[in-house]
């Protein structure tokens, strides 16, 4: 993984090669648990202009993203155990309508004290996220950058850091899986700076989401943010700004991800996903195979009697009655750790964190349902 002194450092605002704190950074300990959180400006704008990524324009001339959502400049939050030199840093992609600190800063609080009870690793992690510039937009590529500062402010702040594991959500899938090829501007080799990808209900195809939002938006107040989010991110619409919307799927970079570096990725999807549909996922997986990645699909088929579905396609086709009786799972709420998509990513972080994921297969397939037995996904016995 990238050390502190391999990143490019000749016009970086702040000297990595020193790997020193920033000026933009505040930090509020807790001196009963011993965790400490961070809070700092992502100005990715400033801090990546010398790598020639901070630019989003499309090379066609019609495709000229909206400047004004660039302000104003996001917060980023770290959660590290005080004291401690951590190896391995999560890094956290939220979707769309969240932000980082009522969504995850309460994920990244808990995780880091689950670490601690690690067999192989314990502690030794730190957990790194930001908002974006128009947050609440569709940021797909404003946010990727952001996350690339985001991840440099954390390296920065512990050169130890050797293995990086980026973990992205519905909007989120899109921003991580750009961030990982965007990141290979900012290193000596133009490796990537991330090692592992949890892609957790994912979008993966922008042009697919563009036009899903723009047949419900006068009827979803999040498909209209999501078609004039996305608008803004990229200048226009699919038809007029075709590489923008192709620069910002994940799905069609799977070749770049594996000459990057990519070591292994897991995507998590439900069956009846009603914002992402099942199939990007799926996509998604292909392209990561194809590519040479070891990758494991998880699909999340239903849910346990009584839990809250998430939002759901049958709910989205008007057909919402159903849903009581089908027990299928939809979008999980990225801000509840319960629902089956996101305990799943959580279950698989650990497993990395820790060292029993396996990654030597090149590809595993498995459905999660509250009907099949728990040892019906043998994923950590398969050899290669």
């Amino acid at each position: 993984m990238m050390k502190c002194s391999q990143l490019l450092v000749a016009s970086f605002v702040v000297s990595l090669s020193a790997c020193g704190g920033t000026s933009h950074s505040t930090t509020s300990y807790s001196s009963a648990s011993g965790y400490a959180t961070e809070t700092f400006t992502t100005d990715a704008a400033t801090d990546l202009a010398a790598f020639n990524i901070a630019d989003p324009s499309d090379i066609n001339p019609l495709c000229i993203p909206d400047t004004a959502s660039n302000s104003p400049l996001p917060e980023g939050l770290l959660v590290f155990k005080k004291d401690e030199a951590p190896t391995r840093l999560v890094v956290f992609t939220h979707g769309i309508g969240h932000n980082v600190r009522s969504s995850w800063l309460p994920h990244m609080l808990r995780e880091i004290r689950m670490a601690k009870s690690f067999a192989n690793h314990p502690s030794d992690v730190a957990f790194v996220t930001t908002d974006y510039r128009d947050n609440l937009g569709f940021p797909a590529l404003r946010g990727a950058h952001d996350t690339i500062a985001a991840t440099l402010h954390a390296m920065e702040r512990f050169p130890s850091i050797e293995t990086v594991y980026l973990f992205g959500v519905s909007m989120g899938g899109a921003v991580s899986g750009t961030a990982i090829v965007e990141s290979t501007a900012v290193t000596e080799d133009g490796s990537s700076l991330y090692d592992y990808w949890l892609d957790i209900e994912g979008v993966s195809q922008l042009a697919e989401t563009y036009t899903e939002a723009a047949a419900v938006a006068s009827m979803s107040e999040t498909a209209a943010q999501a078609q004039a989010g996305l608008e803004r991110d990229t200048g226009g619409n699919p038809i007029i700004c075709p590489l923008a919307y192709a620069r910002r799927s994940p799905a069609y970079h799977g070749a770049e991800m594996k000459l990057a570096g990519l070591r292994a990725a897991t995507v998590v999807h439900a069956i009846n996903d009603g914002l992402v549909p099942h199939n990007q996922g799926r996509v998604m997986a292909s392209a990561l195979t194809t590519a040479g990645i070891p990758t494991q699909f998880f699909t999340i088929a239903e849910v346990s009697p009584g839990q809250d579905p998430g939002t759901t396609g049958t709910g989205t086709l008007g057909a919402g009655d159903l849903d009581p009786y089908l027990n299928l799972a939809g979008h999980g709420s990225e801000a509840q750790a319960t629902h089956p998509v996101m305990r799943v990513g959580f279950e698989n972080m650990r497993k990395m964190l820790d060292g029993t994921y396996n990654e030597t297969v090149p590809y595993f397939e498995c459905v999660i349902d509250p009907n099949i037995p728990d040892d019906s996904c043998p994923v950590d016995q398969v050899q290669p």
